[in-house]
């Protein structure tokens, strides 16, 4: 049994975090279709059925190149959150000491001193701001 089941999976792409994503977000629409009920519930039924089965497909996909550049979009959709997320967090943490002004010219985050007065702010791509701190 063991054998053929290896056989089976030999050259697939397996569960990878898009997969899991799907399957979980699917399993969560299937439970709570289950308790709306209803037209709603049963058109939820139907969108988290779909991302079940296509959770499946995707995991015994042969066709790894496309599934990798699928995961990889996901990946980096992610890891942009999570580094503006860590960034706002610093920005709460500092926000005592510094103000923060955003570049109109690339959209960079600017870091000044408070309690300075009127200044003017030059950023990196040669943008200068003239702002209170």
């Amino acid at each position: 049994m063991r054998e053929k089941l290896q056989q089976i999976f030999t050259g697939r792409q397996g569960m990878d975090e898009l997969s899991k994503l799907l399957f979980w977000t699917g399993l969560a629409g299937f439970a709570l279709a289950l308790l709306i009920g209803g037209g709603l519930g049963s058109l939820l039924l139907t969108l988290a059925l779909m991302l079940l089965v296509f959770s499946f497909v995707r995991a015994f996909s042969r066709n790894l190149p496309l599934r990798e550049a699928e995961n990889l979009l996901l990946l980096r959709w992610v890891d942009k959150k999570k580094r503006a997320y860590a960034a706002w967090k610093d920005r709460l943490k500092d926000r005592k000491d510094y103000r923060y002004f955003k570049c109109p010219g690339c959209g960079r985050w600017l870091r000044v001193p408070r309690h300075k007065g009127k200044i003017h702010i030059n950023c990196r791509c040669g943008y200068t701001l003239y702002r209170r701190t």
